[in-house]
């Protein structure tokens, strides 16, 4: 009963009760896991000794009939063995010398093994496998390709790593979960491709950033430059990013920690499973990251203020469930069962917000089908779909507005609001399905088509009585988009694999129903249907003069499909803009490529780039002539050239260097103001705030057991960082001060792993010298940080 007092003794018997049962629990995890542990993993990956190339299709067997298997698409396999023992695996492929190993298996375990070719040995005898053929090749087009290696270290997420690319620009309003801009040639935003696993983000990208995915689910990211892979899908122009994520062995656990300056804290865990009898592989991982980004920065509006950011709170939690079958008719059956929720607080720059704050709820599942030889040998058979579930919004209602001396202000209007000219308390939903079928079929040695199609139907309801009731009429209206890319490719190579090229034709079509609002009547929105089709088409080439050195050249004149934002508005803050033009983008590109591997196994490489791009009908976003209210309009021309120089590679078995350089050049090419004969006034001007010159540099000192004992490694880490300054609007004069000024950045980090990489201590520091840095204007970034990361691996 209520306020009846418990004896004591009551108490403490429910407490060792409690203790016990917990105690159980765990002794049976214990046990649980020691059962597990009894199988160990044996991976890694075959290639050319030479090459670098994967080895397709190498077989890798045990000794004494203990079984075997084959190396994937990337050259990578994987074993179980049981318990602790020696064991001896033999590696042998077509026309290549046998490898053999003797290792001592005491716990999971990686071996790499490179293959020696004995081409010269076969006297002019060529066996071709259709294996073989698949084999994962060298891309004609410009592509960089960011390894496992490089997303530890300094780096606490995707966006540090692509920052350090060449030719990629990361722009960030803030510290953790603020707006980010990826660009790759100086094109951005929703130009850019992005991609999981070959999978388009979409509508997701509203709810959830590459930046959120854990760098240690990472197994690499691929940087598309001007060509976007015809087997991703979609339609982008300024290139493409995809994050590939982990294949994980039988029995996998990563967890990691990381605490750092401004109350930041990440934790991520993904937990892997797989039945060996069944095939069956079980997953479960959650992420959860929080911070308040309360640094100090400087106000360049209000005279060099120096305040604490007091109203940037930011908290993300995703968890998901997977479950993969390998053993079935299909050579992978992949499905997930993602959700996520956000929290992020609004930090005013001109006035001190203190209530506004947007929100999301969100649910992702997803279905995935892989089969090779798919009914006919030579035929691949990959099929995606996705069904995303979107619950957001913008809440801004607060009675009073305030300045940084603490002043009361009235609200944006009677109803409320801190900013813009409206409150708002949303609740909006969006729908999305999205489907992938691409199919490729090697005809022979020289031979190859793909076909692939990509549907997605978007749906919007947003919802928001208090800005309707604010506007004094409805703004808020539900609209349809549907968009369908078919893209049929052929690949063709000759003269014993040294020369490629792939052309590509698409066919880009979508279809909209939405309302517009026009500027004279904001009571009665129009219906406004919409269906239009483009053609496009790319081809790449690449020619290998020597198994070092090689030409890429490309060439592409496609087409960018507006999004749903674009193309039929948010229902309430952007209208809907039907008479829009899809971008289309005209452009080459030419580059050298030098990759040697070492006897040792490390590698240099360089590589020079050259590129122009012509950007029709480019689409902005523009205020209009309505109060409140913006929509997206075509901008116009946009001419782009520029040169990339890149150089890497082992400097010795310790020492690793990098460093590039971008020079990009965007310049607005058009002859007229759009819809006036009007001469233009910025004709032949730089296209302002985009960043036109960047360079990085790095360099990684490593050495194995440098403090003694064993399974121990260390990595001492320096990365620097360059942009130089650039103006916010167009340049009239350069002694205008609207400008975004140099930064220079330089971030360090020692990391130490111990017990065979099952523990990794990290110790890094971003922005060492503590330097004031603006990526946008009046947007002061984060000053030094500090941050330790302790993660745990057992595989």
């Amino acid at each position: 009963m209520p306020g009846t007092v418990r004896p004591k003794h009551v108490e403490s018997r429910e407490t060792r009760t409690r203790l016990r049962c917990s105690l159980a629990m765990l002794a049976m995890l214990f046990c649980v896991l020691s059962v597990v542990a009894q199988e160990r993993v044996v991976y890694g990956k075959v290639t050319d000794r030479r090459t670098g190339e994967p080895l397709v299709g190498a077989t890798v067997t045990v000794s004494k009939g203990q079984g075997g298997t084959t190396a994937d698409a990337n050259g990578r396999y994987r074993l179980v063995v049981q318990g602790p023992q020696r064991v001896q695996l033999d590696y042998h492929y077509m026309g290549y010398r046998p490898e053999r190993r003797e290792l001592l298996v005491h716990d999971s375990l990686k071996c790499d093994v490179l293959m020696e070719s004995t081409a010269k040995e076969l006297h002019g005898i060529t066996v071709i496998a259709r294996s073989e053929i698949r084999k994962l090749r060298e891309s004609a087009m410009p592509v960089s390709v960011i390894g496992e290696h490089q997303l530890q270290g300094t780096a606490s997420n995707i966006n540090d790593v692509l920052a350090r690319t060449v030719g990629v620009t990361v722009r960030n309003t803030g510290g953790m979960g603020s707006a980010s801009r990826i660009s790759v040639r100086g094109l951005e935003g929703k130009r850019m491709g992005m991609y999981v696993d070959e999978a388009p983000m979409s509508q997701l990208s509203n709810f959830v950033a590459l930046n959120d995915i854990p760098t240690n689910m990472i197994e690499r990211i691929e940087v598309y430059k001007g060509i976007v892979p015809y087997k991703f899908g979609g339609s982008a122009l300024g290139g493409a990013v995809n994050v590939v994520t982990k294949e994980y062995p039988p029995v996998y656990l990563d967890a990691s920690y990381e605490v750092g300056s401004f109350n930041t804290h990440q934790l991520s865990t993904v937990l892997k499973h797989t039945d060996r009898k069944s095939g069956l592989q079980f997953g479960i991982g959650g992420v959860f990251s929080f911070a308040k980004n309360n640094y100090k920065m400087t106000l360049d509006n209000l005279d060099g203020r120096t305040v604490e950011r007091d109203h940037d709170r930011f908290s993300k939690l995703m968890g998901g469930m997977s479950l993969k079958a390998t053993k079935w008719w299909f050579d992978e059956m992949k499905w997930e069962l993602i959700g996520m929720r956000t929290r992020q607080e609004i930090q005013g720059i001109d006035l001190d917000v203190r209530e506004a704050y947007n929100h999301s709820v969100s649910y992702v599942t997803s279905l995935k089908l892989k089969r090779n030889n798919f009914f006919l040998d030579g035929l691949d058979f990959d099929f995606d779909a996705g069904y995303i579930i979107g619950i957001y919004g913008l809440s801004d209602k607060a009675m009073h507005r305030y300045d940084w001396d603490g002043t009361q202000l009235p609200p944006v209007s009677p109803f409320g609001g801190e900013q813009n000219n409206f409150p708002s308390d949303g609740n909006n939903r969006s729908n999305e399905l999205t489907s992938k079928l691409n199919m490729g079929y090697t005809i022979d040695m020289h031979h190859a088509v793909n076909l692939n199609i990509y549907a997605d139907r978007t749906s919007l309801h947003p919802k928001d009585d208090l800005m309707d009731k604010a506007l004094g009429f409805k703004a808020n209206f539900p609209s349809k988009m549907n968009t369908v890319t078919v893209g049929f490719s052929y690949d063709l190579t000759l003269f014993d694999g040294r020369f490629q090229n792939a052309f590509t034709l698409k066919d880009f079509f979508f279809s909209s129903h939405s309302r517009s609002i026009n500027t004279y009547s904001v009571s009665e929105p129009e219906p406004v249907d919409v269906s239009k089709t483009y053609i496009g088409f790319s081809d790449a080439m690449r020619y290998k003069f020597t198994n070092d050195l090689m030409l890429k050249a490309s060439f592409n004149s496609e087409v960018r499909i507006p999004t749903s934002e674009e193309l039929i508005g948010n229902g309430y803050s952007i209208l809907a803009s039907p008479a829009l033009k899809p971008e289309r983008t005209t452009g080459a590109n030419l580059g050298l490529l030098y990759r040697h591997v070492k006897d040792y196994g490390g590698l240099l490489e360089v590589e020079l780039n050259g590129f122009y791009n012509q950007l029709e009908d480019m689409i902005r976003f523009t205020p209009d002539m309505i109060p409140t209210m913006a929509r997206y309009r075509n901008f116009g021309s946009v001419r782009t050239k520029g040169v990339e120089l890149e150089m890497k590679g082992d400097v010795c078995r310790l020492l690793y260097l990098y460093a590039n350089g971008t020079y990009q050049d965007l310049r607005d090419v058009r002859k007229t103001v759009p819809g006036t004969e009007v001469e233009n006034p910025t004709r032949n001007m730089r296209i302002p705030n985009v960043p036109y010159l960047l360079a990085n540099f790095g360099a990684e000192l490593h050495k194995e057991n440098l403090f003694g004992g064993s399974g121990q490694n260390t990595r001492l880490l320096f990365d620097a960082s360059y942009v130089h300054q650039y103006f916010y609007d167009f340049e009239m004069s350069k002694y205008q001060e609207r400008k975004i000024p140099t930064a220079m950045t330089m971030d360090a980090a020692i990391e130490h792993s111990f017990g065979d990489d099952r523990w990794t201590l990290t110790l890094k520091v971003k922005n060492l010298a503590d330097r004031h840095v603006v990526s946008e204007f009046n947007r002061p970034l984060p000053g030094r940080y500090i941050g330790f990361k302790l993660r745990y691996l057992f595989k």
